[in-house]
């Protein structure tokens, strides 16, 4: 999605054994030869260079000793996280597995199902609209299940710097283009640029689309955009019927809840992308006799800029 590019997120190298030895084997020699060599050159009593050398000695053992704990307490830490950070991945990847299993499996069965029916049938058009709508169905949720798994293998704090405003504007304009009996409104500052959790376009996207499908046709959907100096939040409202089941388990219920109901997968996918980047998502009821769905994340600034 153009407003909202993928970037690199910088990250520090892993201190392997061969790093901290590196590390180690650095620190000693340049302490032996500077150490040594101011003594030498401003010390010339042998007595008084012995005990300056015994103190240096002792003092070295000390700085060294700190110096591997730190190293090693850093490179343990890291390992942790990224044990953790693996285990996390490998929940996510189940959940996507069997989510995507039991969608594949009720495709499949309604493609068979029409297939054999049409064999018999005078007039196939029908059948070939079902079908034509659930290979739709197919493109798209293996676009969504590339995604999560992107989603997935992504750190936490992984951000990229835009212009919030401007990339919703965009979003808007697309789908004001892509359904033109819809009336879709944006409020919000002129410009916020910041720092945004990545793939939040792909969430307020889906937002937007979930509201115009299902508001049906001559639907109105309003995006409001505010900020403060704690967090950013987008409410997409509209005048539909109200969430579907499926679609309020997948932001409110839990892992179980939405492997039950897994029709939701988009919706699930952005309380992903939302709950990884520290924010959360709730559902209310709108101004406009509708729904509207809250997303809120931590606002984080460049310091930079």
């Amino acid at each position: 999605m153009a407003p909202f590019d993928d970037l690199p997120s910088p990250s520090l190298p892993e201190l392997t054994a061969r790093r901290i030895a590196g590390v180690y084997f650095a620190f000693g020699v340049l302490w032996i030869l500077f150490s040594d060599a101011i003594v030498y050159l401003f010390v010339s009593d042998p007595r008084t260079r012995f005990r300056i050398e015994a103190t240096k000695g002792g003092l070295f053992v000390v700085i060294s000793a700190l110096l591997v704990y730190g190293l090693t307490a850093r490179a343990h830490e890291r390992q942790r996280e990224t044990t953790q950070r693996l285990r996390q991945q490998t929940r996510e990847l189940s959940i996507l597995h069997r989510i995507v299993r039991h969608n594949l499996r009720n495709i499949a069965t309604v493609i068979g199902g029409r297939v054999e029916t049409a064999r018999d049938a005078d007039e196939v058009e029908p059948h070939l609209e079902v079908l034509e709508r659930k290979a739709d169905r197919l493109a798209t949720l293996a676009e969504k299940a590339n995604l999560l798994r992107g989603v997935s293998a992504q750190s936490a704090d992984h951000r990229v710097e835009q212009d919030l405003s401007r990339a919703i504007t965009d979003i808007c304009a697309q789908y004001r283009s892509d359904y033109p009996d819809a009336t879709i409104a944006f409020d919000g500052p002129e410009n916020l640029r910041t720092l945004v959790p990545a793939r939040l376009g792909f969430a307020i996207t889906e937002l937007l689309e979930n509201a115009v499908v299902h508001g049906g046709p001559g639907a109105t959907v309003t995006i409001e955009l505010t900020a403060d100096s704690e967090a950013i939040r987008v409410v997409v409202a509209d005048d539909g019927p109200g969430l579907p089941d499926s679609e309020r388990t997948a932001v409110k219920g839990d892992v179980e809840d939405v492997l039950a109901h897994s029709e939701g997968v988009g919706l699930w996918l952005v309380r992903l992308i939302v709950e990884k980047a520290g924010g959360r998502l709730s559902v209310s009821e709108s101004s406009l006799s509708g729904t509207a769905v809250t997303l809120s994340v931590p606002r984080i600034d460049d310091d930079r800029s």
